[in-house]
């Protein structure tokens, strides 16, 4: 069977007065229906801006530049404008960071969730609201028809992601992009939203992009990870594959940063901060931070290469 999504040489530039600002460069991924990729890396190393680019909603002055993004074969980049916001919360959902500000302040829980199925499936009001409380009890919350007359400021944190969950399953997309699902939640409440999205995926077999910086939430709810650094995926495998031999320095450092149970010592940092991506650079993008630099790193950029079965890295040590 064929990938439900195909990635290849995506590149998402902003052109800004300052200078060109390459987000994306160059990145590839595939994932199969029922699976997990799960994109890490620290804060602006792009993927928020990888998920956009898959929904064409990249803000101004973004744009992608080249690639192709395919979803079941069809190529997303070639759909005129009309077919792709059919595409938008009917066959790509996304969950976004922070479910507050996602959710409208001044419209019941109810009306956000049956505007989806109204302008997808052209159910009438009635029967969206019906859909609406069935949703609500998918994603376990109690007492959906109370909840749905709610508004979101009515709602814990962790029930205000659930809807926004709701929200994103209504169509029963065949891709689901998951951008930090658990940001500002506690780790009781995390655990829960993680179980529950895990749970959903294996019944309805949807490929999943689970974006994040938490290598602990991706060990449990992940099949392949996809590091990200400064634009550019610098490794990418399977999950055991890369916890258990990691190869890129940026990899190692992320997993060395996770607190053990029982530490006393000082957690390792890394060092620096990403590059400014508007300067052109002919080397590594890690260099300046990285403990093993090697003589080829500051004047060629390294390739993606497969060191073993579907482990590929960017680095010149390999």
């Amino acid at each position: 069977m064929p990938p439900r999504l195909v990635v290849k040489n995506l590149c998402s530039y902003f052109f800004t007065r300052s200078g060109l600002v390459k987000a994306v460069n160059d990145i590839s991924f595939t994932i199969d229906q029922g699976e997990t990729l799960a994109l890490v890396g620290e804060s602006g190393c792009g993927k928020s801006m990888t998920a956009l680019s898959l929904l064409r909603l990249l803000p101004e002055p973004g744009r992608v530049v080249n690639g192709e993004i395919r979803l079941s074969g069809h190529d997303l980049l070639m759909l005129p404008d009309i077919e792709m916001r059919r595409i938008r919360g009917n066959e790509i959902s996304m969950i976004f960071q922070e479910p507050m500000t996602s959710l409208n302040p001044v419209f019941r829980i109810g009306e956000q969730i049956a505007e989806v199925l109204r302008l997808h499936e052209g159910a009438s009001p009635r029967q969206a609201l019906d859909k609406a409380a069935e949703l609500l009890v998918l994603v376990g919350i109690s007492d959906p028809e109370r909840r749905l007359r709610d508004y979101p400021h009515q709602l814990s944190g962790g029930q205000r992601q659930r809807i926004m969950i709701a929200i994103a399953l209504a169509c029963d997309p065949k891709l689901l992009i998951a951008d930090e699902p658990t940001t500002a939640l506690d780790v009781t409440i995390q655990a829960q939203i993680m179980d529950l999205l895990k749970k959903l995926k294996e019944e309805r077999q949807m490929a999943t992009l689970l974006i994040s910086h938490d290598l602990g939430i991706v060990a449990g709810n992940a099949d392949k990870l996809a590091i990200m650094y400064a634009g550019k995926i610098v490794e990418t495998g399977p999950v055991a594959k890369l916890f258990n031999n990691p190869l890129h320095p940026y990899t190692q450092g992320l997993l060395n940063c996770i607190p053990r149970l029982g530490q006393k010592e000082a957690l390792p940092t890394i060092p620096g901060q990403l590059p400014d991506l508007r300067e052109h650079h002919d080397g590594c993008l890690f260099i300046e931070r990285c403990n093993t630099p090697s003589p080829p790193c500051g004047h060629r950029a390294p390739e993606l290469i497969e060191i073993e079965t579907e482990h590929w890295v960017r680095c010149w040590r390999y």
